[in-house]
């Protein structure tokens, strides 16, 4: 699929994950509009962990959906699971 180049809206996007430890683990998504209108997200964390929503919203529910599922394919496989990320905001004066 053909993205125009745009630049991406970076999400932060916490997956549930009960099933692992029961924490809470974030993962870096991006959403880029493609040319017919559709909102594609990625996870760079995630090789292959792609999805797609008519809106931005319904994107980020559905790469949500798909970060949990590669996340519990990982585990079942007995493959690591990479580390989520943690970011700080970090205020200076300017």
């Amino acid at each position: 699929m053909y993205l125009r180049r745009r630049a991406a809206c970076r999400s932060i996007i916490s997956a549930c994950s009960d099933w692992y430890n029961g924490n809470t683990m974030r993962y870096l998504a991006y959403l880029q509009q493609d040319e017919d209108g559709v909102f594609v997200a990625t996870c760079p964390s995630l090789p292959g962990c792609v999805s797609q929503g008519a809106t931005r919203s319904e994107a980020q529910a559905n790469i949500r959906e798909a970060i949990e599922l590669y996340l519990q394919s990982l585990q079942k496989h007995g493959e690591p699971i990479p580390p989520g990320i943690e970011e700080e905001v970090i205020q200076v004066a300017g």
